[in-house]
């Protein structure tokens, strides 16, 4: 036998030892959707040539991590330029589970989501060094993006990428969003920060924001009174990790769904530790405008409890406290039209 047709008799045989185990593999993970996405992954790289298998894995890798790719960004991801990305980018959109992009234009692709979220996930927990280094790189792309979509992507990516400051971002973000953001806008944010917490990639301080967050779309969109439970997880959380501004705006947020269900002494309560702990915070840092806010919003949330109970002279007294920080913190920032606002 020459060494050519030795060379694809062993190919031959390669594949189908391949074929067999996929489909006992299958079998075994009957059920289980985003496992055998896997699977199916890891069988169209092993089919590939020996020599384009790893490079075709990272490029896939990045993919994932996304959730839309084009030739510039993958170029981007995989420190490429653009040239040299075409070849990665024209393998992948030929594997089963790319597909056109929805309302795109012809070069957008996406892996499908099934695939996308069960690969995205093993990369977290079995590569987590090539994992933090391609949504760092996903960050900075998205960064310098200034429409809705492009900030809610960025958002998306730091959390995962540097979860203390994308924790930070996404307060700040959330903060300024439910005041001016569209509606749309909100969900759409809510629903990328979702498919974080059902993967379970958010832990610390990110999580509990992105939790919080959630819950306050949940709140707006009319559901106060069905969240008791996350926002009891919320509370829990913050105090594990030390998190004071986060408990705070939990109690906040436990108060409303306990006045929504109509506990007003309970929600008393709430709002009364949403107080104290803003008022300390305040304290520290008389500066932070954002923690002078909460104080004043505490106050408010306890008139608004104190007026439902009729006693009128108290609700008074803690709506005159909310107007008069309100005022100072428009008087320190005149351009600031939320501030006048309030």
């Amino acid at each position: 036998m020459s060494n050519d047709r030795w060379t694809n008799a062993v190919a031959v045989q390669l594949r189908r030892a391949l074929i067999n185990d996929l489909i006992g593999d299958l079998l075994k993970t009957q059920g289980d959707t985003q496992a055998q996405a896997v699977l199916t992954a890891e069988f169209a790289l092993a089919i590939q040539p020996l020599e384009e298998r790893e490079p075709l894995r990272y490029a896939l890798d990045a993919a994932t991590v996304l959730h839309w790719f084009d030739v510039p960004l993958l170029a981007h991801m995989l420190e490429l330029d653009e040239m040299e990305a075409r070849q990665p980018f024209d393998r992948l959109v030929h594997f089963p589970f790319v597909e056109k992009f929805p309302a795109s234009n012809d070069e957008m692709r996406n892996v499908h989501e099934t695939t996308r979220l069960a690969w995205r996930k093993r990369l977290a927990l079995e590569r987590p060094n090539a994992w933090h280094t391609l949504c760092g790189r996903a960050a900075v792309w998205f960064a310098k993006e200034t429409a809705p979509a492009g900030r809610i992507e960025w958002i998306y990516h730091l959390l995962n990428a540097e979860p203390d400051q994308g924790a930070r971002r996404l307060e700040d973000m959330d903060r300024a969003w439910t005041r001016t953001a569209h509606p749309e806008h909100r969900q759409a944010l809510a629903l990328a920060l979702n498919e974080l917490e059902t993967s379970s990639l958010l832990e610390g301080r990110a999580r509990v924001e992105g939790l919080l967050c959630l819950a306050e779309v949940r709140s707006s969109r009319g559901e106060t009174a069905n969240i008791e439970g996350v926002a009891r997880k919320i509370e829990a959380l913050a105090r594990d990790i030390g998190h004071a501004s986060a408990l705070g705006r939990a109690f906040c947020l436990l108060g409303d769904v306990l006045e929504a269900q109509g506990k007003l002494e309970a929600a008393q309560a709430a709002f009364g530790e949403c107080f104290a702990i803003s008022r300390r915070l305040a304290e520290q840092d008389p500066s932070n405008a954002d923690w002078q806010r909460d104080l004043a919003v505490a106050r408010a949330r306890v008139g608004g409890v104190l007026e439902a109970q009729g006693k009128l002279e108290a609700a008074q007294a803690a709506f005159g406290e909310y107007l008069a920080i309100s005022r100072r913190l428009a008087e320190q920032d005149p351009s600031n039209a939320d501030r006048h606002s309030d």
